[in-house]
């Protein structure tokens, strides 16, 4: 995969095409799953950046999916301060697939009580009442 940091443009192989696309930053926050084409100046902008040879191919196929944020772009893991036994681990700005076997570990040792093999107490919930919440600067 390659990924441009600067725009969020992203492509790679996918069987005989290729795969591509990016953030679309006027995206209103919510639960909107309709397919718009309000964002393919800004993608045809970055694909005339990145890869011109592909501004003639056309597009074949598009999807619509919700991206699940939180207010630092940062993973939230841990287990809730306010309910017993409560786990969680949502928040991964995209990056949940890749991070998911690691983050898989670490809550099986929260639900079996023993310190995971790295410290999540930086991504806990309780980052946002103090004030601590560090941004992430590359979000895709």
């Amino acid at each position: 995969m390659t990924i441009d940091a600067s725009s969020t443009f992203y492509l790679h192989r996918e069987g005989p095409g290729i795969l591509l696309g990016m953030s679309y930053a006027a995206e209103e926050p919510g639960f909107r799953l309709d397919l718009s084409d309000d964002w393919l100046p800004d993608l045809t902008a970055a694909i005339e950046h990145r890869v011109p040879a592909l501004l003639d191919v056309g597009i074949a196929h598009g999807w619509a999916g919700l991206y699940e944020d939180s207010p630092d772009h940062n993973a939230l893991i841990g287990e809730a301060s306010g309910v017993s036994r409560f786990l969680y681990a949502t928040g991964f700005s995209g990056h949940g697939f890749l991070q998911g076997p690691a983050v898989g570990e670490v809550v099986r040792d929260l639900y079996l009580g023993r310190a995971p093999f790295v410290d999540v107490s930086p991504l806990s919930a309780d980052r946002f009442a103090g004030g601590g919440a560090r941004p992430e600067h590359n979000i895709v």
